[in-house]
């Protein structure tokens, strides 16, 4: 046997060719699609490449490459036997066929014609690392290296790099610009600079670290060394990334990375990629901006995100108009009252198990709590907007009105960490994604106030979060890409075969039953009913900025059982959200009408499905009588009917979430992470330092007189 291998080794060997830099793949377009699978999203067939000798690249720069990808380049055979061990390992348990990869390995990989993930390819790959090293000197393996691998950006080798995100050529590249390159070979989709550049630091401060440990740069050299400042991304016929269509390009490019197929591999190799994406969806949401938001101030920004609940497909996605700027459907930023539905499941989820409260015992969402305003929470005065008052309010009442003195006295009974821990469960993430600092804290502290929405969330995690009730408790990962096929129509990806990430049930089903019912009052409440008394469960959220009477950010977020729906309205300097006509802007404001026409839009061609008409869970009896005002349960269990409220006038709403504050007036609210701008020399800047947050415990939180 071992003959046998040794011999099929050895004429592996001798067969085979070596690529030359000139022989590198002849690039193919790559076409992304709808959901359709017929009808164009993108093209993606750029390179931009620019030959140059070793000679050319300054030696500081060789050595951050070499740091970031093969810091034993010089002294190894072609390839890594642990990292084949490791890599086959994986394999072996049904883990993805890459790794284990030295550069040599990579620049044979990126010759390559074929893109067939098997272990047939992989060992024709070591066989002609192997072959490689042997026959070249390791200074021209690392000069074909270097001017084949992809950076981003449409540009492949180091010279067009150096022009796409420098301006100038890598002969004049520092230590520090070099090491901004290096860092992006690993994924260039996710350690691009501008789109992720808490990401592209960290991975900027490995490499410069790799150098000092290799002894190419000394100590004292690296702690003066500063991230330096790089272009911003273009939208040239290269990417043809321009308009909201430019955000769905990234993330696809982003979801393909984390699934093993790069983005210089998009870029070349002719595949057809299948989004998730609903042709008309897509238009809707692009529509629904534009109607909503035409003539209102410039400082506003938007984000709407629609997910399937049945599959986690993302149907449509707007992050803002341009397609190359900040991507507002992943801004970090505290959605206020939009997080109470998470609770309330928590609460329920609790109550199954038994758990009884002080008061109310087992809680349903007849439970009754003091909503009354102000409320003292252990030094910490909470206000329902306008001081709204509710006493012995039900659940149902409070999530109708957004009452914040029940959901932060909820939150905490049923404990602010098991409220974090089952909001992660439904889709929020647990990590952000520019710093990768967990979420949903201050400080490692959860306290009462996320009952009111005071931790920072994104945009697609309330559209996932929600997706999950809507679904009946299953949690679908959220995802762009529905197929992968090669330019020859093999199967590379397909989402139900492949999909790292399999659906979860988190709640029970009639905990999502009885969250869904709670919230169908609110979009009627909020006067954003859907037309033709399509049901829907929603729910409006507003965060205060400081102590002013002012908001910062407004959300909407509701579903059918068609689509979850969140739509998210800002600005980038934190600035008082008003309009036109110089009115403050609250959930069910701009926001709530966005959603209501993108949703009625969409849905005028979709059936009609029913939400849920009962509650499923009883929770203990009334310790007191209700005030006339609120509902009762009946004796089948179903509530009756509370007054009709007198409608609210358009931009004049009435309840609102609160903002922490300390007992000097400073803000105790979420830590901003302001969004990274061009400035005006056209490089990208962090934007200051976040506000630092006290501890909460003897603020006063207050109503900002809104719908909330």
């Amino acid at each position: 046997m071992l003959v046998l291998v040794t011999g099929v080794l050895g004429g592996a060997y001798a067969a085979a060719r070596i690529p030359l830099p000139d022989e590198v793949v002849n690039p193919q377009t790559s076409v992304l699609t709808y959901s359709d699978g017929k009808t164009e999203l993108a093209r993606v067939f750029a390179e931009n490449r620019t030959e140059v000798p070793l000679s050319q690249v300054p030696v500081p720069v060789r050595n951050a490459v070499l740091a970031a990808e093969n810091r034993a380049f010089y002294r190894d055979p072609g390839f890594d036997p642990k990292g084949i061990t490791r890599a086959l390992w994986n394999n072996v348990r049904g883990r993805d066929t890459q790794g284990g990869s030295t550069i040599t390995q990579q620049y044979v990989k990126n010759a390559y014609l074929t893109q067939e993930r098997t272990y047939t390819r992989k060992l024709k790959e070591l066989v002609i690392a192997i072959k490689l090293d042997r026959q070249y000197t390791k200074d021209q393996i690392l000069e074909w290296y270097l001017n084949t691998i992809y950076f981003g950006r449409g540009a492949y080798g180091i010279e067009a790099a150096s022009q796409t995100y420098f301006g100038r050529s890598v002969s004049t590249l520092t230590v520090a610009e070099g090491a901004v390159l290096a860092a992006i070979i690993r994924s260039p989709a996710r350690y691009d600079p501008q789109t992720h550049p808490d990401r592209a630091r960290a991975r900027w401060a490995f490499v410069l670290d790799g150098m000092v440990s290799e002894h190419w740069l000394s100590a004292a050299d690296r702690a003066v060394l500063t991230f330096p400042d790089v272009l911003p991304r273009d939208t040239g016929p290269r990417n043809q990334l321009a308009g909201p269509r430019g955000y769905v390009v990234q993330q696809v490019r982003e979801e393909l990375a984390r699934l093993g197929i790069d983005e210089g591999e998009l870029n070349r190799a002719g595949l057809r990629v299948t989004t998730t994406l609903d042709r008309d969806a897509q238009a809707a949401a692009v529509a629904a901006v534009d109607q909503v938001f035409a003539g209102q101030p410039d400082n506003l920004r938007q984000a709407l995100v629609a997910i399937n609940p049945a599959d986690g497909g993302v149907l449509a996605y707007y992050g803002g108009q341009s397609g190359t700027g900040f991507d507002y459907a992943q801004a970090w930023r505290a959605p206020g009252s939009s997080f109470k539905p998470y609770v309330l499941a928590t609460a329920l989820e609790q109550s199954l198990n038994g758990r009884r409260l002080d008061e109310v015992g087992r809680v349903s969402v007849y439970s009754r709590f003091d909503g009354t305003s102000p409320r003292d929470f252990g030094g910490v005065s909470v206000h329902n907007a306008g001081d709204a008052q509710c006493p012995r309010c039900t659940v149902l009442e409070a999530m109708k009105r957004s009452i914040n003195t029940v959901f932060y006295d909820l939150a905490i009974q049923v404990g602010p960490d098991n409220v974090a821990a089952l909001a992660h469960r439904m889709g929020v993430a647990d990590r952000r994604t520019d710093n990768d600092s967990p979420t949903l804290q201050v400080g490692g502290v959860t306290d009462g106030s996320i009952g009111i929405g005071r931790y920072e969330v994104r945009p697609i995690d309330q559209a996932t979060g929600f997706a999950t009730i809507a679904s009946g408790g299953v949690s679908h990962p959220t995802h762009f890409v529905r197929r992968v096929t090669d330019s020859q129509g093999n199967v590379l990806y397909d989402a139900t075969r492949d999909s790292p990430d399999r659906p979860t049930r988190v709640l029970d089903p009639r905990v999502a039953n009885d969250v869904t019912y709670s919230m169908e009052p609110v979009a009627r409440w909020s006067n954003d009913e859907l037309a033709d008394d399509r049901p829907s469960a929603a729910k409006t959220g507003t965060q205060q900025l400081g102590e002013t009477e002012e908001n910062q950010d407004a959300w909407m977020v509701g579903f059918t059982p068609q689509v979850s729906t969140a739509v998210w309205v800002g600005t980038d300097h934190n600035e008082p959200l008003r309009t036109a006509d110089n009115r403050i802007i609250f959930g069910a404001g701009l926001p709530g009408q966005t959603w209501k026409v993108f949703m009625d839009t969409w849905l005028a061609d979709q059936p009609r499905l029913d939400l849920t008409d009962r509650t499923d869970i009883e929770g203990s009896r009334p310790r007191f009588t209700p005030p006339s005002n609120t509902p009762v349960p009946s004796p089948t269990g179903s509530p009756q009917p509370s007054p009709t409220p007198s409608p609210t006038p358009s931009g004049s709403p009435t309840t609102a979430e609160p903002t922490p504050t300390g007992p000097s007036g400073s803000p105790t609210g979420p830590s901003r992470s302001p969004i990274p701008l061009p400035d005006p020399t056209g490089t990208v800047s962090p934007g200051p330092d976040p506000i630092p947050i006290p501890t909460i415990g003897t603020g006063t939180d207050r109503g900002d007189g809104g719908v909330g």
